[in-house]
């Protein structure tokens, strides 16, 4: 699975911040080898995101803004972050809908950053992410 190089040079084209685009590519590398066995396909907007899915539900998305990265840890997911949780990273947020009651933990956040140095902090969380997929739910009536 890999990235058309019409599609990185629209990511670098939409960056303002070109050392993101490094960032960007280390983060995806990561990710495709880190979660292969999880990812079923990949799909890119144009410019904008790089979206990962596992069972045809999206799990986690890269969205590549001006200035940083924002990465969108969804609740498929599945991984279960402690509130009191810190991540080396430049800003992060729990999903306030993603709080379950029954564990006490969130599942889904948002996360930012726009250097190499926050990686580790990223890897970290994306290393919360169960290899293990989840099977999808069947639609009503079927």
């Amino acid at each position: 699975m890999q990235i058309s190089e019409e599609a990185w040079r629209q990511f670098h084209e939409k960056l303002k911040n070109k050392a993101v685009i490094g960032v960007l590519q280390r983060l995806f590398d990561f990710v495709l080898n880190t979660l292969a066995q999880r990812i079923d396909e990949i799909k890119i907007e144009e410019g904008k995101a790089i979206s990962f899915f596992s069972c045809e539900r999206e799990f986690l998305t890269i969205n590549v803004t001006r200035k940083d990265l924002r990465i969108y840890i969804h609740p498929t997911a599945k991984p279960y972050f402690d509130p009191e949780a810190k991540f080396q990273v430049e800003k992060f947020r729990f999903w306030d809908a993603s709080y379950q009651k029954s564990s006490g933990k969130y599942c889904a956040m948002s996360v930012w950053i726009s250097e190499a140095k926050y990686l580790p902090g990223l890897r970290e969380i994306i290393g919360m992410i169960p290899l293990k997929r989840s099977p999808v739910s069947p639609k009503p009536g079927k």
